[in-house]
């Protein structure tokens, strides 16, 4: 994907707000030269780069994605950890009071997770 260009003048009001198309050269708005700039953070990126964001947001863009993941795998343990004390329920209705205390534990652990 191409980059997008931006105005970088600080006293613009279309700093930070517009993306010019690629054959824009001025700034509609103060006149100031357009730049490729990251689209999360706006920074100017070089001429010949052809990612729309600069490296620092992609790496924070990836860890992002990971830490949601791993929270992902958290609350699949947690449900299958209730899904396991629902059928001991099933299976041993003598050990209901037990099954339950377990679930409602779980329960709260998956709460926990989910807040995060």
């Amino acid at each position: 994907m191409k980059p997008f260009k931006g105005c970088v003048n600080e006293n613009c009001s279309a700093y930070k707000k517009i993306h010019y198309r690629r054959d824009d050269h001025y700034c509609r708005k103060c006149g100031h030269p357009l730049y490729s700039v990251c689209a999360d953070c706006w920074t100017v990126l070089g001429e010949d780069d052809t990612q729309r964001i600069c490296a620092s947001c992609q790496a924070k863009r990836t860890q992002r994605n990971a830490e949601r993941v791993e929270r992902a795998k958290h609350v699949g343990i947690a449900v299958a950890g209730v899904a396991a004390g629902a059928k001991a329920m099933v299976n041993n209705i003598d050990s209901i009071s037990k099954s339950a205390k377990k679930v409602a534990s779980i329960g709260a652990d998956v709460i926990k997770v989910i807040k995060k």
